[in-house]
């Protein structure tokens, strides 16, 4: 476009594939020794398109910038998985016609309140009972009353409250853009690269305190109190509680970042003082790596692959350097 000052190629695509390899639905005794191996029996269809352009244009024979970007989206669909009816039968948990791997939980409504329960310590009439201890506490984590066996709320928090949250821990976008700028020696370039819609749960040591007697994470340090309703984190106890530790969307957190991956300034001395030095080319340069990176995760790289916090994260690097030739 404009005589070249303007380069777009976008591309839709639509896929449907068959027989994918998915483990079937069946419960063998413990005699039998093994797993029952994998069928080619799953369908999904994936759909969405990719974008890049570029331009580049020169204000003078001093001045020249450029632009390059890219962009991403795909979603997929299962069409057909195996699955069993007390999943198919609940729209809130069944997996067909949603994107593979996505995650089921509980949907956090924050923490039960002093409010919330009888001078007993009992929850009050009309309060959804949650399963997963025998007794809540103020502080601990509410969780919504979803549905029952027959679809409707039945005052019970149980396997039929769980529901789509988040997004899978693939990325649904993927982008970026690469600016330059070049002005009477100065080189600058930069590398900007991010994700979006995708989300991972935390657990273990790297969402609750002393879980398997290990340390307090500092994100566990804001903690529910009387005082401190509005904490962070649930009420402390000395180990982890059943309660507070269920797959819900209290610890599900988004993976979306942008990160200024690489980056380099440069300047080359003109050759007009350089070949005085008897040298044909001197550049000094400043380069890094990972540089900076913008995302609504705290304490964790968004490139987390794994929700227990055992990974090395990304490293920043910066280099300064000088390059001669003669």
């Amino acid at each position: 476009m404009l005589n070249g000052l303007i380069n777009i190629e976008a591309d839709y695509f639509f896929e449907k594939r068959a027989n994918m390899l998915f483990a079937p639905n069946v419960t063998v005794p413990a005699e039998y020794g093994i797993g029952l191996s994998q069928v080619n029996a799953g369908l999904m269809q994936n759909r969405g398109f990719e974008i890049t352009a570029s331009t580049e244009y020169s204000f003078s024979k001093d001045l020249k910038i450029g632009l390059s970007g890219n962009f991403t989206y795909a979603k997929n669909k299962m069409l057909q998985i195996f699955e069993n009816p007390s999943t198919y039968d609940n729209p809130n948990l069944r997996k067909t016609g949603r994107p593979l791997n996505v995650p089921f939980g509980y949907k956090a409504l924050g923490y039960f309140t002093e409010d919330d329960f009888t001078s007993s310590g009992d929850l009050k009439e009309g309060i959804a009972k949650q399963v997963f201890t025998d007794k809540v506490f103020p502080g601990d984590i509410r969780y919504a009353d979803i549905s029952g066996p027959n679809g409707k709320p039945d005052q019970l928090i149980d396997y039929n409250d769980q529901v789509a949250m988040g997004y899978p821990d693939y990325p649904a976008i993927i982008y970026g853009f690469t600016p330059s700028l070049n002005y009477k020696g100065f080189e600058l370039s930069l590398l900007f690269q991010g994700v979006g819609q995708r989300s991972i749960q935390i657990s273990s040591s790297a969402a609750w305190a002393f879980d398997n007697n290990k340390n307090a994470p500092v994100t566990t340090l804001d903690y529910w109190t009387p005082e401190n309703t509005d904490a962070s984190y649930p009420r402390m106890t000395t180990s982890p509680s059943s309660n507070n530790t269920q797959t819900s969307t209290y610890w599900q957190r988004s993976l979306a970042y942008m990160r200024l991956r690489t980056g380099m300034l440069s300047y080359t001395i003109p050759n007009a003082i350089t070949n005085k030095w008897r040298m044909s080319m001197v550049t000094v340069y400043l380069s890094g790596q990972n540089i900076l990176t913008w995302t609504p995760i705290k304490n964790f790289d968004p490139e987390i692959s794994n929700g227990r916090g055992w990974y090395f994260p990304t490293q920043k690097a910066l280099t300064a350097g000088l390059k001669v030739q003669f």
